[in-house]
């Protein structure tokens, strides 16, 4: 018979869980979910998860972005702004008769285009990424009000861009944003794991010097995250178009928010060299299901919107935590290695001591 563990060796066990980045999201995901069921029944309804379906894939993609430049150890401050922009290009061009399938593509562009913008005058002009974004932020925010005059596109919609905005279903949840996502998600994961690129990304975010002597090209790798972080505005634009029927000025208003706490939540650090899809995804759904367990319990936007902030909050704390942590693991680590596994002169002179 096993005897229990000790406080010692459950507390190590309780610090190793803490140290692994989003460890405790699955959980309380599912104690969300659970505790969603009592308050409101309609929480569960096959109507009330296709909202939220349809839903998760705007902070989903824009978190995808996001998470890639995190691990570069960069940030995006203008997704949301570059989502709004990226619709109004793509619906004009449909007004203006440009087929649709280039429409979309331009729109995709757009962001692309503002991401590597973004990426020069980090890169080329050295301004720090929260300047350079944040400039973003304004210029593409101001462009689309002074284009739309304040006044929404609107008449562009076809049955083919219903299809793409999710408002027609394929199959059940499968809608074609959800599609999109799910794909984008698998390839953006490959990319992480399997490529150079990917070890490139996280070489740089976790020690920029060391990349640099190690013969990688730092400017290169920040430029490909932006660029990626600006494509996945650009997609989610075109789509959020789609669904959303018009595309006012203010359209993504507030995303980088949402997009910035998803991924932090899903443990990509600040501090950059962290993150992973499964994370975004986890993020970008736990965001989704509490601002739609906000709408059910009718709180107004204002208070949602303190509520998104408190989160955000709670995201950087718990990533200083972990970061605490999972330092704290390495030194105890350390500290318990076997004899074997110490160096050669450090038990030389620990038996001479002896």
């Amino acid at each position: 018979m096993s005897s229990p563990p000790s406080a010692s060796s459950l507390g190590r066990r309780i610090q190793a869980l803490l140290a692994k980045p989003g460890s405790g999201l699955v959980v309380l995901l599912v104690l969300f979910i659970i505790l969603m069921t009592f308050v409101s029944p309609s929480f569960l309804s096959f109507g009330n998860w296709e909202n939220i379906a349809n839903q998760a894939v705007f902070v989903l993609l824009l978190a995808l972005g996001m998470t890639v430049v995190l691990i570069a150890r960069g940030i995006d401050l203008s997704v949301g702004s570059v989502m709004g922009l990226s619709a109004g290009v793509g619906a004009y061009l449909i007004t203006q008769g440009l087929i649709f399938p280039l429409a979309l593509l331009a729109g995709i562009g757009c962001g692309l285009a503002c991401g590597l913008v973004n990426a020069l005058l980090i890169t080329k002009l050295g301004l720090p990424d929260f300047v350079a974004t944040l400039a973003m932020l304004g210029v593409a925010r101001g462009a689309l009000f002074l284009w739309t005059k304040g006044t929404p596109f609107t008449r562009y919609m076809t049955p083919e861009y219903r299809l793409v905005g999710g408002q027609v279903k394929l199959a059940g949840l499968i809608s074609i944003p959800v599609l999109v996502a799910l794909v984008l998600c698998i390839a953006v994961a490959l990319m992480l794991r399997k490529s150079v690129i990917g070890r490139y990304l996280y070489a740089v975010g976790g020690n920029p010097d060391a990349a640099r002597l190690s013969g990688i090209s730092v400017p290169a790798v920040q430029t490909f995250a932006y660029i990626v972080s600006g494509g996945c505005a650009g997609l989610a634009g075109v789509i959020m178009a789609g669904r959303a029927t018009n595309v006012a000025p203010t359209l993504g208003t507030g995303y980088e928010i949402l997009a910035i706490t998803a991924a932090i939540i899903g443990g990509a650090a600040l501090t950059g060299g962290r993150g992973r899809m499964i994370g975004a995804i986890l993020g970008a759904l736990t965001i989704t299901l509490i601002t739609n367990a906000m709408n059910i319990a009718g709180i107004t936007s204002e208070w949602q919107q303190i509520v998104t902030g408190a989160i955000l909050l709670f995201a950087v704390l718990l990533d200083r935590l972990t970061a605490y942590f999972k330092q704290r693991q390495n030194s105890a680590e350390i500290e318990h290695a076997p004899q074997a596994r110490k160096p050669a002169p450090v038990q030389q002179v620990e038996q001479a001591v002896g």
